[in-house]
């Protein structure tokens, strides 16, 4: 018996390709919503070059894919544009086995006892964006989270403190996440995959830029392994099981990928938890009174269903090496799966009224682990979860213990109107801030 066709949403979906793999580079959530209404949880999407897509919005065909052989689904291919921004070396576009001897030389400083390590150093960060932060005038949270977020990672990942190092190690990865997240980076993609546009100057110039900062750097560790070099030394020092080290350009890729991974996504997902929280004064209450307790097991709550609502990178892939089986369908080799995080997290048989704000979902009764999968999942699971839900407790913690906040707009935050590779608050989420009372107070005795 024949396998069933894909579903696919008509003739003009080749038109549709070099803005964005999948559907969401065509209209956005709005639009991913309306094929799966429409067409089923699982769509093709032939996508000009990016070949043969099929976009998959199910909870348990993302577990399929998730769950498969990485020798059956590629995950370094399945990352599409990403690869050319994080570079080759990184370990992000590894493919099996190099990508695990990598991510084992990788998970040492990202998890256990070196997160505590990092928290006074968020909290300055904090303290110090918070002083910048303007009073009683709309600010932009977006914009303050992603300064403060790269303030965060360039002093976690080089250990250097001084303010203007700080500024001046992270300008070239600003400019690197802006050109990431922009429209140029899928155009040009799929243009080489096309054979056209080989040349890009504007990357190869930011690149020689974090180059010039980073290579002398990672000399100096290697020559005074005394000094303090926070991750970057970490992975000088890393050996694998076989004593091998990694390399100048393997320790360069992975710590821009760490750099911007940890950084636009945290960012975002900041931006997103102030507006629902300040648009469900309950929730805000509770967050604050951990926030003055200790405990986290509410926040964490809050901060897991921001992201089920709103996942900073909305898709996630896999490509397959040879004909495979997903679900009733078979798929060519070659094919690009598209897993649509965002609505898999928004699957109504898992969640009712799965638009609602509800941190309670998190309680003791979680939800299915595929189900939920703003981090994605198998081999390819973001390294850096247990690290980022540290720096979103850390900085919320924070401002709300020493500061105040208020929307400066009635109304909730909602996605962009057209596509974009990171799924930021359509206005920034506008704020008011002001220094809590205690602080203010603390700051007229000059304590």
């Amino acid at each position: 018996m024949r396998p069933p066709a894909l579903p696919a949403p008509g003739p003009l979906a080749p038109l549709f390709g070099g803005v964005y793999a999948a559907a969401y580079g065509v209209g956005g959530q709005q639009l991913v919503a309306q094929l799966v209404r429409r067409l089923g949880p699982v769509v093709a999407l032939p996508v000009l070059g990016f070949g043969p897509v099929v976009a998959v919005a199910d909870p348990v065909l993302a577990r399929q894919v998730f769950a498969a052989k990485p020798d059956v689904l590629l995950g370094g291919e399945g990352v599409g544009p990403a690869g050319a921004i994080y570079g080759s070396r990184s370990m992000f576009v590894q493919e099996e086995p190099e990508h695990l001897r990598r991510r084992r030389l990788l998970t040492p400083p990202l998890h256990g006892a070196a997160l505590a390590g990092y928290v006074p150093v968020i909290e300055e960060a904090t303290r110090a964006a918070m002083a910048r932060w303007p009073v009683g005038r709309p600010m932009r949270m977006l914009e303050a989270a992603r300064e403060l977020t790269l303030d965060v990672i360039v002093r976690i990942m080089f250990g250097v403190g001084e303010p203007g190092e700080v500024r001046r190690l992270g300008r070239p990865f600003d400019e690197l996440l802006v050109l990431a997240i922009s429209e140029e980076t899928p155009v040009r993609y799929a243009a080489r995959r096309l054979g056209a546009l080989r040349m890009w100057g504007r990357l190869g110039s930011i690149n020689r830029r974090i180059d010039a900062e980073i290579l002398p750097l990672i000399a100096a560790r290697r020559a005074h392994r005394s000094r303090d070099a926070g991750i970057l030394g970490m992975l000088v020092d890393a050996r694998g099981e076989d004593g091998e080290s990694l390399s100048d350009s393997e320790i360069r890729d992975d710590l821009v990928t760490l750099v911007l991974a940890g950084h636009e996504t945290t960012a975002t997902t900041l931006a997103w938890a102030m507006d629902l929280l300040l648009h469900h004064p309950d929730a805000l209450k509770r967050v604050r009174a951990e926030a003055h307790s200790g405990s986290s097991d509410y926040t964490e709550a809050v901060i897991n269903e921001t992201l089920r609502l709103w996942p900073p990178a909305p898709i996630t892939g896999r490509m397959t090496a040879g004909r495979y089986q997903l679900g009733d369908y078979v798929l060519d080799a070659g094919t690009r799966i598209v897993l649509l995080l965002d609505a898999v997290n928004r699957d109504p048989g898992t969640y009712p009224d799965p638009d609602a704000f509800r941190p309670e979902r998190f309680g003791a009764a979680k939800p299915p682990p595929y189900a939920w999968i703003p981090f994605g999942g198998g081999v390819k699971r973001c390294i850096g979860a247990a690290f980022a839900m540290t720096e979103l407790i850390t900085v919320l913690h924070t401002v709300l213990r020493e500061g105040e906040l208020e929307p400066a707009d009635r109304r909730p935050e909602s996605p962009p109107r057209h596509a974009a590779p990171v799924l930021v608050p359509r206005n920034g989420t506008q704020v008011l801030f002001r220094l809590a009372e205690s602080q203010r107070q603390a700051g007229a005795t000059g304590h």
